[in-house]
């Protein structure tokens, strides 16, 4: 992330140092305590508003990041300015995984896709973390291998499945990402995001509200029926949880 950016995002926070704890975020909640500790020394709690930009693709990274009740996603930006998106991280856990393979530049767009908390710390921190506390070391590498598995499973989701089946499965993602069914996005995110036209969202988000499936008003869109979204959604949802549950 150039340090321009950096240095936006981390005004958002109060910058009072290391948040509270357990952390909200997943990922860092299965780390034992004595480790953690040592880790939250370097971390800031920050807020970060939605649409801000982390990191451009090929951005030397600064700041690794763990969300608490925010969304990030990973976009791959076409030549002709198009963005696909490859997949989201939420409270599960973390942004910043190629650095586990010493790559340190962005290999993707990293764009604030739900706002709120993140942790933060700076790379020469996370680095020196990963080469001290070997339980840490091993949860973050299980998790970079699951992202892995994420984003080939997306690749197969957006080939094969039609678009109300695509939407119910990304909404459900994102609910468990921040731990809500009710969040803000808009209709014209959600074709960048599913690689659609608008009209084909405004379809499928009608079709899933005349079924009592979701509310949506305002660029607000709360889930009513997530059993109802599963039995909607493409069999994607069920194996990425499955992925999810072998963390």
């Amino acid at each position: 992330m150039s340090n321009e950016r950096g240095r936006r995002a981390e005004i958002a926070g109060d910058g009072t140092g290391p948040p509270e704890t357990p952390p909200k975020n997943e990922l860092l909640a299965k780390i034992p305590p004595h480790e953690l500790a040592s880790f939250m020394e370097h971390v800031t709690d920050v807020s970060i508003a939605v649409k801000e930009v982390l990191f451009e693709e090929k951005d030397v990274l600064d700041r690794v990041y763990f969300p608490l009740n925010s969304m990030i996603s990973l976009v791959n930006v076409m030549d002709d300015g198009t963005l696909i998106e490859v997949m989201t991280v939420g409270r599960e856990g973390f942004i910043g995984f190629a650095l586990l393979n010493n790559v340190s530049t962005a290999r993707y767009k990293g764009v604030v896709q739900i706002g709120g908390r993140f942790l933060s710390v700076p790379v020469a921190a996370f680095l020196t973390a990963i080469e001290t506390l070997p339980e840490m070391r091993r949860h973050l590498r299980h998790y970079a291998q699951f992202a892995s598995e994420v984003a080939a499973q997306g690749v197969a989701c957006n080939s094969v499945h039609n678009v109300e089946q695509r939407l119910a499965r990304w909404l459900l993602i994102t609910a468990d990402a921040i731990g809500s069914n009710t969040f803000d996005i808009t209709q014209e995110f959600l074709s960048q995001m599913l690689a659609v036209r608008r009209p084909g969202v405004t379809v499928a988000m009608g079709a899933l509200g005349r079924r009592a499936l979701l509310s949506h008003r305002y660029g607000k869109v709360t889930l009513l029926d997530v059993q109802g979204l599963k039995q909607t959604s493409c069999e994607c949802y069920r194996r990425i949880q499955e992925k999810a549950i072998e963390l």
